[in-house]
């Protein structure tokens, strides 16, 4: 694969970029449909987590302020709280600043369609502006979005509850499924993988799923779903890989290597 340096995109009004910006890390994907195996990817460590530091590492980085026919950015936060659809955005607001008092960042509610819920979150003040005046109207949506929407009719519809883990080094992704509807979804930062066995763990019996006939399955990071595997295994019967999407793989050959919730969000849109 190309540096990133070397990367020269032709007629960008064709691509879509699709960025995500965690804590000190900046991830991203370009693909077009008009050029086969077209994906690009590529990441940024940030010195911290201040706005400055983002700003710095986009604006090194010319590869991404092309003018493309399409910029979705996945926010992490980690401060949020699900609403039932129906909810008014300026109640769900109001509502995600009394669960999180400590937390001045702006308030946004990321609708989730086909779940039939809302998100609303905390994102560090002047992100979205900055964002806005960078990128050609920007998409934003929370980190677990992508996630939800795509597994949200996976279901076997025999009966099985199914909870989807996301792991990478020091995060998992949850989300937990009855009849194909979402029960429950969440975030945890883990220090080992102790921790995050008893962050899935405490989930599993808290939302009644049944260890010899309910499913748990594993995406993301290699290293961590290959630890944990054997582990929750003890606890649970059907610990399994959850089916990477064929569809994926029409985006590029190497679309196993980028972050699974762009892969994902590119399919959701």
């Amino acid at each position: 694969m190309k540096h990133k340096e070397d990367i020269h995109i032709e007629h960008p009004e064709a691509w879509e970029l699709l960025v995500s910006i965690a804590d000190k890390q900046v991830s991203y994907i370009l693909f077009t449909p008009t050029v086969a195996n077209s994906l690009v990817m590529g990441d940024m460590a940030l010195i911290d987590d201040t706005l400055q530091a983002l700003e710095d590492a986009i604006y090194d980085t010319p590869l991404l302020l092309n003018e493309y026919k399409r910029v979705t950015v996945v926010v992490h936060s980690q401060h949020f709280v699900l609403f039932p659809d129906e909810t008014a955005d300026e109640d769900c607001k109001a509502l995600l600043r009394h669960a999180f008092p400590g937390d001045d960042g702006q308030a946004a509610v990321c609708p989730m369609p086909l779940n039939g819920v809302k998100i609303a979150y905390l994102m560090p003040q002047g992100l979205q502006a900055f964002l806005g005046r960078t990128f050609n109207y920007p998409v934003l949506y929370h980190h677990l979005y992508p996630m939800c929407e795509h597994f949200k009719d996976l279901h076997h519809g025999d009966g099985v509850s199914q909870m989807f883990l996301n792991l990478e080094k020091t995060r998992m992704d949850l989300a937990v499924y009855r009849e194909g509807q979402l029960q429950c979804a969440n975030t945890y930062g883990f220090a080992n993988h102790q921790d995050a066995v008893f962050f899935a763990l405490k989930a599993w019996r808290s939302y009644g799923l049944d260890q010899l006939t309910d499913e748990l399955q594993l995406m993301g990071d290699r290293e961590s779903c290959a630890a944990l595997s054997p582990k929750l295994r003890e606890f649970v019967k059907y610990v399994m890989p959850a089916v990477y999407p064929a569809a994926a793989m029409r985006l590029g050959r190497n679309a196993m290597q980028a972050p699974l919730e762009l892969i994902l969000l590119a399919l959701c849109e």
